[in-house]
C-alpha cells in the first residue's frame, strides 16, 4: 500500500489476492504453520522469471510503497518516482504461499 496508508480491501472474496486503488492484500501461510519470506522491488530485479500471478496499477501518493502486516506493522518499504506504480506480485502456492514477491514497474 501507499506507505501513507491505504483503503484495505474489506474482504478477500475468497480470492489469495484482493485489491483497492490503494492498496493489494495477499493472503499467506499462517504464523503458526511458519515465517512467509517477502520480498519488494524493481520488478526487473526481483521477477522470479515466469508471468506474475497479479499485476495491478496502485495509487502511491507518498511516492513510497509499504508492505505492512495485518497489525500495520511497516516490513518493508521502497521509495518511487511516482505518484502510481504497477504492482507484480509471485507466489509460490496459490493457497497458502510461504514465499511472496512484490515486483514495482
Amino acid at each position: 500500500m501507499d506507505a501513507n496508508g491505504g483503503e484495505i480491501p474489506e474482504s478477500m472474496g475468497g480470492h489469495l489476492v484482493a485489491a483497492t486503488e490503494s492498496c493489494v492484500a495477499v493472503g499467506c501461510k499462517s504464523e503458526v504453520e511458519g515465517d512467509t519470506e517477502i520480498v519488494l522491488g524493481w520488478a526487473t530485479d526481483v521477477d522470479p522469471g515466469r508471468n506474475p500471478d497479479f499485476e495491478e496499477r496502485m495509487e502511491t501518493p507518498s511516492r513510497r510503497v509499504a508492505v505492512k502486516s495485518v497489525y500495520g506493522t511497516t516490513l518493508l518499504e521502497l521509495a518511487i518516482p511516482e505518484e502510481e506504480v504497477v504492482v507484480r506480485i509471485w507466489v509460490n502456492d496459490a493457497n497458502e504461499p510461504d514465499l511472496v514477491i512484490f515486483g514495482l514497474v
